[in-house]
């Protein structure tokens, strides 16, 4: 439930990803956008499968939000986070209430991993101001329901509070978030942009032929003095070198994010097709003509989308494929990165043997590995022979006293291969 007010600027309206999740976006100033997020995850008791599926959907629709917009997850998660803020640095408070369970560990992974904070667990107050949730058997309260904010945007958020008067006849307890939104102010560049040359078009033989050709004949044209001096000589080498990139390479174009936006003015008008044979659904949804009419282009538009998209998944891997066979390791990776997006690398916290320190530091992290392998791997350990005859044997199960030694499993290999296999204490020769 929004504003009206709000509703009357949205350019698009809420999206379904799945029955557990749903974002809006809101336009702010100076072009930029905050996207809100609703999302309620499986309770402590479903199965992983279930919890698996939601934090995937979860993964993805947070990755698909441009990075460039507030973002705002509201949620009940049915996870209890803890305390241990040093673990969780930057994604939990050092407010937290409670212990963590397994539910608050995928919480706090998918925190650190795409840079989120819970904003319920920064504010210092009382923990009645923080818990949402009674546990109807042993009344314990809980704090399961959060609001989640990128932890770049965390300074806009004012405060984060639980209101207990408030009666929404269910029995979870509202949340309330004030956040003070500061829009980017707007850079003012100095002078036009510049432009880049396509560089990558060297990599084709034919093309670096012509700029070779091209070069060339602007040199042997150029009508200048006998010995001029170093000024002119590199004025006049710099000149042509750009005129002949200019000419043969050309400029580089602005690199969509991904097929939808490459194709957003053929996708916009599918698009405003299967709109308007909504729009001619809803005057008159009894009609069987105009319902027909739009589940066929609701099928038209599908298949259009699909096609689309595997036309681009199948330049891009031509491309790839082009760029690993010609040595282009930064055109390889940048297509590789179109695919896969930015990664961002996130170092896990670690304890000392003792348990006693927290290890933050990436050298004394590698230490701690070196040391725990070096400690499982370098103890001498004693193998008895009882412990190896309690371990069940493969020919026990055909029907055998005692397994055969290892001569007459020989034996058998050896006529196997051969295409026969004689009997050894009880097994028929077919086997």
């Amino acid at each position: 439930m929004i504003k009206t007010s709000i509703a009357s600027i949205l350019e698009s309206l809420p999206t379904g990803h799945s029955d557990r999740i749903m974002s809006l976006r809101l336009p702010l100033k100076n072009k930029e956008y905050a996207t809100i997020l609703n999302a309620y995850a499986p309770t402590l008791q479903a199965k992983s499968e279930e919890k698996d599926r939601f934090y995937s959907e979860l993964r993805h629709v947070l990755r698909r939000t441009p990075q460039a917009d507030k973002m705002i997850i509201l949620g009940d998660f049915n996870a209890r986070g803890g305390q241990d803020a040093d673990a969780w640095r930057g994604g939990l408070g050092r407010h937290g209430v409670g212990n963590c369970n397994d539910n608050g560990h995928l919480l706090l992974e998918i925190c650190m991993e795409l840079q989120l904070a819970i904003s319920n667990t920064i504010f210092q107050q009382k923990d009645k101001l923080k818990t949402t949730w009674m546990h109807p058997r042993s009344r314990h309260w809980h704090l399961i329901d959060y609001i989640l904010v990128r932890q770049r945007d965390l300074r806009d958020v004012l405060h984060t509070r639980v209101m207990p008067s408030a009666e929404c006849h269910t029995d979870h307890r509202l949340v309330r978030c004030r956040i003070l939104i500061r829009p980017k102010p707007i850079t003012r560049k100095g002078g036009p942009p510049r432009k880049k040359y396509n560089h990558s078009r060297l990599q084709s033989d034919e093309v670096k032929a012509v700029f070779q050709a091209s070069l060339q004949n602007k040199f042997e044209n150029d009508s200048s003095q006998i010995d001029p001096s170093h000024g002119l000589l590199w004025s006049q080498l710099k000149t042509a070198i750009l005129q002949t990139s200019e000419e043969v390479l050309g400029f580089s174009t602005k690199k969509n994010r991904d097929w939808f936006d490459e194709n957003n003015i053929e996708i916009n008008n599918l698009l405003t097709e299967k709109r308007a044979a909504h729009r001619t659904h809803l005057a008159r949804p009894s009609c069987p003509l105009r319902r027909a009419a739009f589940r066929h282009s609701c099928r038209i538009l599908q298949q259009k989308l699909r096609g689309i998209q595997n036309e681009w998944w199948s330049n891009l891997a031509i491309k790839t494929q082009q760029c690993a066979d010609t040595g282009d390791y930064k055109g390889f990776y940048e297509a590789l990165k179109s695919v896969y997006g930015p990664t961002h690398r996130v170092q896990s916290t670690l304890r000392s043997a003792d348990g006693q320190v927290l290890l933050t530091n990436v050298t004394f992290i590698l230490s701690r590995w070196s040391e725990y392998f070096q400690t499982l791997f370098g103890i001498d350990r004693t193998i008895h022979d009882s412990a190896i005859l309690r371990i069940p044997q493969l020919p026990t199960k055909l029907g055998l006293d005692e397994p055969p030694s290892m001569e007459e499993l020989t034996e058998v290999i050896r006529h196997l291969r051969c295409g026969k296999a004689p009997g050894i204490d009880g097994i028929p020769p077919e086997i």
